[in-house]
């Protein structure tokens, strides 16, 4: 009985949240650096811009959109080391020490997804990029409540940006005390009884013992996947959060491969964490991490058909590199 209410309350009110965006790709310009490719779209000081990111290409091969300042990795050395790409990978089994990566959160239904998927993406690297010594959910009530970041198509692109910025502290789920700033947002069947006011703390709420100015951690730059790359990033540096186009029969997915029904009605963009992929009865899919609750789908995880751009997955795919 709480599963179908929980998935009627997930219908009803997602009718209110539909948002459409769409990215311009045209007017690309080409230059070649070394062995990277730069692309910077026109109407733009390139001379200002350049400098700003040749730095950074020199970490791994990263081309750059100048006017969304968004960079697109690439090649990089470690993907050529790191040989094939397996048939079927699961970033939980092959990083079992990183807990983090299996952690499923519950929005309560307050169309927050990409601050979840982009948060918990974050907190699984640096527990790949320290071998496990970090290993501690980020805080998403920091990035929701200090970002300004609005529900949008570009939300998980913005929330990089914010880590790379300003940086988060830890912070655990709803109802704890677990890290810095633990989550203020109930799941969906613990409303509160009052309207919640958003602020922006600088200060730990959740365990007091911690120090708030010590406690952020940040990423070095961040980076928009091509889709032929995303295999060969998550499984050489970690998860990556996506978004694609969510349609009202995924609200009611349970098991499977999912692939949109014809009659299915667009409701909005939906983020999640990409984890690994595989295949099923032939089908090959992506294995992601949603954030509508272990009650929801295969313990709050789901697959999705890949290849076909069901959805448009695979286009819209972020990550970044800690800052160590």
């Amino acid at each position: 009985m709480a599963k179908i209410l929980f998935l009627m309350s997930i219908m009803l009110l997602s009718c209110y949240l539909t948002e459409q965006a769409k990215l311009s790709r045209d007017n690309m310009i080409q230059t070649n650096i070394e062995t990277n490719t730069l692309k910077a779209l026109d109407n733009i000081d390139l001379n200002s811009a350049k400098e700003e990111h040749l730095m950074l290409l020199g970490k791994r091969g990263v081309a750059a959109t100048f006017k969304s300042k968004l960079l697109y990795k690439t090649r990089d050395p470690r993907y050529v080391a790191y040989g094939k790409i397996s048939k079927e990978f699961d970033a939980r089994k092959h990083w079992s020490q990183c807990k983090t990566i299996g952690e499923v959160y519950n929005d309560g239904n307050s169309d927050l997804s990409w601050a979840y998927a982009t948060t918990g993406a974050f907190a699984d690297r640096m527990c790949v990029a320290t071998n496990g010594s970090y290993n501690q959910l980020l805080s998403t009530e920091q990035l929701i409540s200090c970002s300004g970041i609005k529900s949008n198509a570009m939300a998980d692109d913005q929330a990089w940006k914010f880590f790379k910025k300003q940086g988060l502290v830890s912070g655990g789920k709803y109802n704890t005390n677990d890290g810095c700033q633990p989550s203020k947002i109930p799941p969906i069947f613990n409303l509160p009884k009052k309207i919640y006011n958003r602020t922006c703390d600088n200060f730990c709420y959740g365990n007091s013992l911690i120090d708030y100015n010590h406690d952020h951690v940040k990423v070095s730059y961040t980076y928009h996947v091509l889709y032929k790359n995303i295999q060969r990033e998550v499984q050489t540096y970690g998860p990556v959060s996506a978004y694609f186009s969510l349609y009202d029969d995924l609200f009611l997915y349970t098991s499977g491969v999912y692939a949109r029904t014809e009659k299915s009605k667009f409701v909005r963009y939906q983020s999640a964490k990409l984890i690994g992929w595989g295949v099923e009865n032939g089908v090959d899919y992506w294995l992601l991490v949603n954030s509508w609750g272990n009650e929801w789908g295969q313990n709050g995880l789901f697959k999705i058909k890949r290849g076909t751009d069901e959805c448009q997955f695979g286009r819209h795919t972020y990550a970044g590199v800690p800052k160590m």
